[in-house]
């Protein structure tokens, strides 16, 4: 899911860009290394945290309440 949703936003980026022609005027660096860490911790809680998933799901004392611990806070 993740894989495709990730193509699909990049497609659309070429899209606006290469037929709506929607320009991006930005100032500044492409490339912010003072923030790169936070970006790539953001990646990687957004799409690496889904792999244990299974292991907390068979770990549970009642695995029944696993729907109920995915919208505890």
């Amino acid at each position: 899911g993740g894989v495709i949703a990730s193509i699909l936003v990049v497609l659309c980026l070429f899209w606006l860009g290469l037929v709506d022609h929607v320009r991006y005027y930005g100032k500044g660096s492409t490339l912010n290394m003072i923030t790169l860490p936070v970006a790539l911790g953001l990646y990687g809680y957004c799409y690496l945290g889904h792999a244990i998933f299974p292991n907390i799901y068979t770990s549970m004392e009642k695995p029944s309440q696993f729907p109920v611990v995915l919208f505890t806070r």
